[in-house]
């Protein structure tokens, strides 16, 4: 036996060597003709052949470092990140790749891998000047991002020698720049910002930093030339444009403003019409808009588009109809072309928001079949396939579309919108932020931005990011109102009094409103209750009768626990207008609060057999009736009655389902949830309450995996509810470690959720932590037994469970 298998080894021998020459050379085959596709411009299919070299050949250097240039250059960060650290992973010295994770690692503010990465570049060659910078910036943005004054202190002055050594270095540039901003230091700021711009005189960023300095100092006319100056130096960034006229707005420049737009007009493009168009809605009215579209289309200006821009305006005034009509008797009357595929594109959105979905579809398809690029079409199939939990494909589309316009603020606003639907909350940060900076900080992408930071508990990066916007957009409404509810969220008094100060200056009485409720719960918030009540108090006195003042009133007495006096202020008011259903219905939901629920009950049927579409009342009325679990039958027949007045009202179908999921018609609550799913898949609360029933309530695997798709967004959430849900899916898909990491904070969350603390213990047991199962299992135990009403199903095998572990000898403890 020992010679044939000699002979087999032998000939392995003399194989494996050849069959590795030959990987080797069909894997450079394939390097070789990704150079070439990359010569050509065609980088997709480059990178098709460098995943072909990767097959055959792993540790292809070159191949590994060109595919991960290319997806940084792509603006693929995590794809790039994940490149250069298999490269690094094979070749621990390889300088460029250390650099590039430390520099994605910092640019996305992931200062401790930054820091790890940089750390080791550094201590290859300590003399290099980047690696010491990229060390340093790090060390600076962790200590800014932990508030720690010392450390940061100590990094600037580190970076500041750094400096002096290496003045030709952008890091450390931009690393002084931030401090002189955060310590207002603006003409420091401005002259760090200038040798900067000598050493990277293209770069965006730099000149953003200097428009925000310019602002904070109230340096009007430097705002206004370097806008001007920046619209000459970046003539294809057409958000620079943008920035100046709703800088000319916010000055109430509006003559100012629209001279700017026409004399874009001339030897412009479609676009600047458009702009003009958009200008003139928003601060002339419809018969300016009217006039100009019909003037330019009378001197033959592009005409299809500019029929389609009129037909738009239509629409949008609320002609839907006729709009759609003139839409397409615009394409029957025009060949085949680029406008007429843009006026498809416009076409389809109007039938998508028309419940045609079908009809929408077909003429995106028609585009996209004559031109595969189209930017619009792109988006707008993008969006559907969020919509519709395909997120992989929307994430595709939306790529093909950003290699088209790599500065296009809605495909990575809608690329963030992918992102958080499949739960990835990184790669939604990234894009958020990066369409801050596409759109020049314009007022809707910088509140996204800065509502997600909130979300993720980093309110001082949201300050900078609203504050950054007010620069250049001063007095905007969305932006002053969340400004000054994350002060309070700071409890930084001062500064959201400063912020209520400015939006009492605006012409917007809904922007004085909200005002009005930030100075009351500044005073509430500093205990100063009946001086935040009189301030109020005043508001009406001086002829401010709006009821939401007086709400406001009421609200600070119940936030702080004077039931009594809410309810004596209450009573005044009825005294004062005993028939305004709006005092009626405040004074019943008091009474709710003060435990006269008879009374309020009384309140709310009266209110809605005068008027049946009132939704907030009828709402009230079952949330009465329903707390009482005798009267759920009544409750049942309120609901239906409900939304036989409010037909469309999701409140209402969301409390039928949950009545029906109380009284164990699960199919019908899932039913329900469904059609609200259908109707709105970006809601995170019916997603949460739809993937919750599947799991707990179907065993199949359709439903288990339908479940998964729609809860992937509640990963990493930080709500409890959500946790709990995504934390059981992963349990049931066999992904413990995931469910634990999701499970442990929900059952903190929610200590007095049986299902919760059940959920939790079942990880526990499939971790094998036997003890830590059976404590969980018994607490849970303990609050079903405390509870009243039907026992939940997992009861029984809690308590199988429980008796299994104590028959093995398992303690709580051992």
């Amino acid at each position: 036996m020992r010679k044939p298998l000699s002979a087999l080894l032998l000939v392995l021998c003399l194989l494996v060597p050849a069959a590795c020459d030959n990987s080797e050379e069909r894997a450079e085959k394939y390097y070789q003709s990704g150079l070439s596709y990359i010569a050509k411009g065609d980088v997709d299919r480059a990178l098709v052949e460098f995943r072909n070299v990767f097959k055959l050949n792993g540790k292809h250097r070159e191949a590994r470092r060109l595919y991960a240039s290319i997806e940084r250059e792509r603006g693929d960060a995590p794809a790039a990140f994940s490149q250069y650290l298999r490269l690094v992973e094979q070749y621990p010295d390889d300088e460029d790749a250390l650099k590039a994770l430390a520099e994605i690692a910092i640019e996305r503010s992931e200062f401790d891998t930054g820091l790890r990465y940089a750390t080791i570049a550094r201590d290859l060659k300590p003399d290099n000047a980047e690696y010491q910078a990229l060390v340093a910036a790090a060390e600076y943005g962790q200590a800014t991002e932990n508030n720690d004054v010392t450390k940061q202190l100590a990094a600037i002055d580190t970076v500041r020698k750094l400096r002096e050594l290496f003045p030709k270095n952008l890091i450390l540039h931009q690393v002084i720049i931030d401090d002189r901003i955060r310590a207002q230091d603006y003409p420091a700021a401005l002259a760090e910002l200038d040798l900067a711009l000598q050493i990277a005189p293209q770069n965006r960023a730099l000149y953003a930093h200097k428009l925000s300095i310019l602002a904070a100092q109230g340096d009007d006319e430097g705002v206004e030339t370097n806008l001007n100056e920046m619209i000459k130096r970046f003539p294809d960034a057409p958000e620079i444009a943008d920035s100046l006229v709703r800088w000319y707005v916010s000055k109430k420049q509006i003559d100012k403003a629209e001279v700017f737009l026409r004399g874009r007009i001339e030897g412009g493009t479609e676009a600047d019409i458009f702009n003009l168009v958009r200008f003139l809605s928003q601060q002339r009215g419809a018969e300016a808009v009217l006039a100009e579209l019909d003037r330019a289309i009378a001197s033959g200006q592009g005409t299809t588009a500019l029929r389609s821009a009129r037909a738009g305006f239509l629409f949008d005034t609320g002609q839907k109809d006729k709009a759609i009509a003139d839409m397409k008797a615009i394409l029957e009357s025009s060949p085949s072309s680029e406008e007429t595929r843009r006026t498809k594109v416009a076409l389809a959105r109007m039938l998508s928001m028309t419940g045609n979905p079908v009809g929408a579809q077909a003429y995106v398809d028609e585009v996209l079949a004559e031109d595969s690029g189209e930017t619009e079409a792109l988006k707008l199939k993008a969006a559907w396939l969020i919509e519709d939990d395909e997120v992989g494909d929307a994430i595709a589309v939306l790529r093909r579309a950003l290699d088209n316009d790599p500065r296009d603020a809605q495909i990575m606003t809608l690329m963030a919108q992918g992102y958080d639907r499949d739960g990835n909350r990184d790669l939604t940060r990234e894009m958020l932020s990066r369409a801050v900076e596409a759109s020049g900080r314009a007022p809707a992408e910088s509140l996204r931005y800065a509502q997600f930071l909130v979300s993720d508990g980093k309110l001082l990066p949201a300050e900078g990011i609203l504050i950054d916007a007010l620069r250049l957009s001063p007095g905007e409404p969305i932006l002053l109102r969340a400004l000054g509810e994350l002060y309070l969220r700071l409890k930084d008094w001062p500064r959201a009094t400063a912020v209520a100060q400015e939006m009492e200056t605006s012409d917007n009485e809904e922007l004085k409103r909200a005002a009005a409720g930030i100075r009351a719960a500044v005073l509430s918030g500093q205990k100063q209750t009946d001086d935040a009540v009189g301030y109020l108090q005043g508001l009406v006195d001086s002829g401010d009768n709006s009821i939401g003042t007086k709400i406001a009133i009421l609200r600070t007495h119940i936030d702080n626990g004077q039931i009594d006096r809410a309810l004596a202020y209450a009573d005044n008011l009825m005294k004062e207008d005993a028939e305004n259903p709006e005092i009626r219905f405040v004074d019943a939901s008091v009474r709710v609060l003060a435990g006269q629920a008879g009374k309020a009950e009384e309140t709310f049927r009266d209110l809605v057999k005068e008027d049946p579409s009132r939704l907030a009342v009828w709402l009230s009325l079952v949330s009465v009736v329903g707390s009482d679990e005798a009267r759920r039958g009544e409750t049942a027949q309120l609901i239906e009655k409900a939304l036989a007045a409010n037909p469309q009202s999701g409140e209402l179908k969301w409390a039928k389902a949950g009545l029906l999921e109380a009284t164990g018609d699960i199919d019908g609550a899932i039913a329900i949830y469904e059609d609200l799913y259908k109707e709105n898949s970006g809601n995170p609360v019916v997603a949460n309450n739809l993937a919750s029933l599947l799991s707990n309530f179907r065993a199949d695997k359709d439903s288990l995996d339908r479940a998964e798709i729609i809860a992937r967004r509640l990963r990493g959430s930080g709500f409890a509810p959500y946790q709990d849900t995504y934390g059981w899916i992963a349990h049931l898909r066999g992904n413990n470690e995931d469910a634990l990491a999701e499970l442990e904070p929900a059952a903190a969350g929610l200590p007095k959720d049986p299902s919760v603390q059940y959920h939790l213990a079942e990880v526990y047991l499939a971790l094998d932590r036997k003890s830590d199962a059976l404590r969980q299992f018994e607490l849970a135990l303990d609050l079903v037994d405390a509870a009243t009403g039907d026992e939940p199903k997992f009861a029984a095998s809690m308590r199988e469970n429980i008796r299994a572990l104590s028959s093995e000898g398992v303690t709580i403890g051992n």
